[in-house]
């Protein structure tokens, strides 16, 4: 029989990522790729300009945006595994392991990278790890909260992580 003798913590954590995007021009391009051979890692809904994702259940964020011009490469790295700077590689796509529809995806995006940041009007981007079993030092100490909101027409940018 095993006896653990180290640390043993009863705390654990869920990965979560709520966030709405207002643009028509960027809903409209994801839906052109949405049943495509593209490993998807999560559901997103398109109503009218407004792009909604609410996942609250394990999902892997590999980063935030921290101003609107970072918006379009981190959606595309959560929502669907790919990088956009890859495009700018000479190896790119050969040495990449994307399918034929993500190597689309992103020269189209690549293209198009300007106007799709230009349409977003609204950012609420709340990314973070749920805490169980924590208690409040330890939860301030954890920095596992990021916050990017982006109002074009009121002139907001704000990111903040806690």
């Amino acid at each position: 029989m095993k006896i653990r003798t180290d640390f043993v913590t009863n705390s654990s954590s869920s990965s979560f990522g709520i966030i709405h995007i207002k643009s028509k021009a960027l809903g409209e391009f994801l839906e052109k790729y949405r049943n495509a051979d593209i490993p998807w890692t999560t559901d997103f809904i398109i109503d009218n300009d407004m792009i909604h994702i609410e996942d609250m259940d394990d999902i892997f964020v590999p980063r935030n945006p921290t101003c609107v011009e970072e918006v379009l490469s981190a959606l595309l790295d959560m929502l669907a595994g790919v990088n956009l700077e890859d495009v700018e590689s000479p190896e790119f796509p050969v040495d990449y392991d994307y399918s034929e529809e993500q190597v689309k995806m992103l020269l189209e995006a690549n293209k198009r990278v300007k106007e799709l940041t230009d349409s977003i009007k609204t950012v609420d981007w709340h990314t973070g790890i749920a805490e169980w079993g924590m208690d409040e030092e330890e939860e301030a100490e954890s920095g596992s909260d990021a916050i990017f909101r982006y109002d074009r027409e009121k002139k907001i940018s704000e990111y903040e992580m806690f």
